[in-house]
């Protein structure tokens, strides 16, 4: 796929563990135990870590050449052993016919409109609204109002108090050295169509980041590339200087903002400026498919103008989700909090976001200084070559915040269910925006009073739901999701007991291929619903388009692309914290201004969705999605696809394993390497998952010719009510009560951020080896491989 193309699900980010059955902690106490006999660590004090690594630092075995090689023999004799595992599965899971859609969901499909779409848009994307402003409560009490308007009648408003930033003055300039090289960055956003600029515009804040440090940094200037450990050890190992520099970086390769402040910081540098280089989302090398508008700057095309400054959250959210000074509880007003300087999630350097015509005034000043990376290196600035500098001359960077705890407003609306109350499917889409937010996030606040209007249709003509469905309008998503992540910490313990399923839905529309990333329990359920909606271009449905853009831009497919549940946006709490089974979702396309004034109605009238019809596909498949979820009578959800998910994962992590380590091996032990104790988890999983989908099977017979739960007889309710409750809480077991070593936040094993790098399968083990620490790999693995097994036994039949 070409570079650049936003074809996934953008990132809200610039780039506890409930459910838990008391055995399952139990049995992993037991493992705490043995490790501590294994390294004859004392454990006199309870509230100490585990597993200390002052402990950790016994000398890794000798290893013959003859084991190595033995090893590795072994390791790709037991990936081909697996992999035949999976296809056996893959042949004898039980195919589930296709319910066709019953006449409450073939009403779904005339019922929206792009007509009141286009309208509801215009409301959000017409005004800045950023979180904690008068324009962003404005907005959440005509959301509340719509809603109730539209017939779900019980809507409120939530109010939180998180900490929040807002800028007074931020400067950036090149004072010292060669006079011709001075310069000073513009720290405001051009106006370059009329419809962009207003006199609420003018008014406009500085590009800043929210979170960053208060304060001022003067030092020279060195280019650090992405901004990731390895690049910032390239810089150390030819003989750069790093300490009392500010770095220059990169916005993006899936690192967030926050990650590369954290790593800067760690080699010593004072301050940091962060840039989008038009390689990525300018309009550098985007011609042809599947690019559908010209390789041009906005105006003039989709992508990001010189001029663009990207605005972005720099907390340090590898750590944890939410508030900074509230971690693991919600913010409420009179709650006690973190004092600013004890918060972990916050950066200790200043840092300010840069146009990428700023960042060439300084890669100019770099010009035969330092040293050059390899290709990975060179952006898409004209004129220059990435030299990392230093700069001859000194600059200074200021940034001066006002930070503070203020109120943020949460639009809920609760549709009770008839039939199963206790089991809840939740809609959510974030609502605040770093400008007029247009695709992020106008259009998804759109969509969703869309889906209130066709849910209070729904109710009006007497459907009731079976199972809760709950809409919720976040606020202060840009600030590290602080509503969705308040909302769940409030909430947490009514969650782990009855929240079945979490649909996201965040920069909705940007074009028309249709994206999805989903908890793999989930993909079965999305594939239907994709072949009942038509797609608004092809003439065909959404199934079939997304079904051809995959097999055009990836590697042919028998089903289209549903990608790992792995970055960052509102779905977050809910899956990477609580284990709520979740989707995230949208139409993607050339989607190059996101975080700046240029994402606005007129960009998205002119390149993203002109005429609401992509709008009003989601709008459908987003509302038939919360009906089956609530209506079928046994909840659509999988385990079996989950095991066999997991039996790929398990390739790819042993394949990381020894491609990116393989002049490593002998570092490690031997025993964590096959990754053996995972296998056997998966394995487990695998053959109580073919049992309870055979069981549903059987069980699906029974209850084919029912539409809605409500339909079923009394003699059937008890089954479903046990099956139900199994397939609900699933996800929980897939949690690590204590979370992931030195991140007890991030709970869920199989996906979530790295530490120092992007979102990942089995995050806990990658930060294991990522570190070369053989004791946390064997660690990491069995604690994974634990939760598993509980997810295992949880639906034994």
């Amino acid at each position: 796929m070409r570079q650049g193309y936003t074809s996934t699900l953008p990132n809200d980010d610039n780039g506890g563990g409930g459910g838990t059955s008391s055995s399952a902690i139990s049995s992993q106490q037991t493992f705490f135990d043995r490790v501590r006999k294994m390294w004859n660590k004392p454990s006199n004090n309870e509230s100490a870590p585990l597993l200390d690594r002052k402990h950790m630092t016994l000398e890794p075995p000798k290893r013959t050449t003859t084991k190595v090689t033995l090893t590795a023999v072994l390791l790709v004799f037991t990936m081909l052993l697996f992999g035949a595992g999976i296809a056996v599965w893959i042949e004898t899971e039980p195919v589930f016919e296709t319910r066709p859609l019953s006449e409450t969901e073939r009403l779904v499909l005339n019922l929206p409109s792009n007509d009141s779409i286009h309208d509801h848009f215009h409301v959000y994307a017409s005004k800045v609204h950023m979180a904690g402003s008068d324009v962003d409560r404005q907005q959440a009490e005509w959301t509340r109002d719509k809603w109730i308007e539209m017939g779900v009648f019980n809507t409120t408003i939530e109010t939180y108090y998180p900490l929040l930033t807002q800028p007074k003055e931020q400067r950036f300039a090149l004072v010292t050295g060669p006079e011709e090289l001075r310069f000073e960055a513009t720290m405001h956003e051009k106006v370059l169509v009329g419809e962009d600029g207003d006199d609420e515009t003018i008014k406009h804040p500085a590009a800043f980041h929210a979170y960053s440090k208060n304060g001022s940094a003067l030092g020279p200037v060195v280019y650090a590339n992405y901004g990731g450990l390895k690049d910032f050890q390239l810089l150390l190992d030819r003989g750069i200087a790093l300490a009392g520099t500010i770095a220059l970086m990169r916005a993006g390769n899936g690192i967030p903002d926050g990650t590369k402040i954290r790593v800067a910081e760690k080699f010593g540098c004072i301050g940091a400026l962060i840039y989008p280089d038009p390689i990525d989302d300018g309009p550098f090398n985007k011609h042809g498919f599947p690019h559908t508008h010209p390789a041009e700057p906005y105006p003039n095309g989709p992508w990001r103008p010189s001029s663009s400054i990207r605005s972005g959250s720099v907390e340090f959210s590898s750590l944890a989700s939410g508030d900074p000074l509230t971690p693991g509880w919600a913010a409420t007003k009179n709650t006690t909090r973190l004092n600013m300087d004890e918060a972990q999630v916050l950066p200790n350097i200043p840092s300010l976001p840069l146009s990428y015509h700023d960042a060439l005034s300084l890669l100019k000043a770099m010009q035969g200084r330092g040293t050059l990376g390899d290709i990975s290196w060179k952006g898409g600035l004209p004129d220059v070559s990435y030299y990392s500098g230093p700069t001859e001359g000194n600059a200074e960077l200021v940034n001066i915040v006002d930070n503070k705890v203020a109120p943020v407003w949460n639009v809920i609306g609760v549709m009770h269910g008839s039939q199963e109350p206790d089991h809840a499917v939740i809609l959510g889409n974030r609502r605040d925006a770093w400008g007029y937010g247009a695709v992020d996030s106008s259009s998804g606040s759109a969509v969703m009073v869309e889906v209130a209007k066709v849910f209070g249709t729904l109710l009006n003509k007497g459907w009731r739901p079976a199972r809760t469905i709950i809409l919720a309008s976040w606020d202060a998503s840009e600030y590290s999701m602080a509503g969705s992540n308040e909302w769940m910490e409030y909430h947490k313990d009514w969650l782990d007991q009855h929240a079945a399923v979490y649909i996201n839905v965040g920069a909705a529309v940007s074009g028309p291929h249709f994206a999805v990333q989903a908890s793999p329990s989930l993909k079965r359920l999305i594939y239907d619903i994709a072949r009942f909606v038509p797609d608004p271009q092809s003439g065909t449905t959404v199934y079939e388009a997304w079904a051809e853009f995959t097999n055009r831009t990836s590697a042919p497919s028998t089903e289209p692309t549903i990608g790992n549940i792995v970055s960052k946006s509102d779905f977050a709490p809910f899956l990477h914290h609580a284990g709520i089974a979740s989707i995230n979702m949208g139409f993607m396309g050339d989607f190059g201004v996101q975080h700046s004034i240029y994402d606005s109605i007129h960009w998205m009238e002119t390149f993203g969705d002109p005429d609401y019809r992509y709008h009003m596909t989601l709008v459908k498949i987003w509302a038939l999605l919360a009906i089956r979820l609530s209506d079928s009578p046994i909840l659509p959800l999988h385990p079996g696809d989950y095991a066999a998910t997991l039996s790929l994962h398990w390739k790819h992590l042993s394949e990381y394993y020894t491609t990116a380590h393989a002049s490593n091996l002998k570092h490690v032990d031997a025993y964590a390497r096959p990754f053996r104790l995972l296998y056997k988890s998966i394995h487990k999983l695998t053959k109580l998952s073919g049992r309870l989908e055979e069981g549903l099977g059987l069980l699906e017979s029974e209850v084919h010719d029912y539409q809605h739960l409500a339909d079923v007889p009394s003699s059937l309710k008890e089954r479903l009510d046990k099956v139900n409750d199994r397939l609900a809480l699933f996800e929980r077991y897939l949690l690590d009560p204590e979370g992931i070593y030195e991140r007890p936040w991030y709970k869920h094993v199989i996906y979530g951020p790295r530490m120092w790098s992007d979102h990942t399968i089995f995050p806990g083990i990658m930060d294991a080896i990522d570190a070369q620490d053989r004791v946390m790999v064997a660690f990491a693995e069995q604690r994974v491989a634990m939760s598993i097994r509980n997810a295992a036994k949880s639906i034994k039949m």
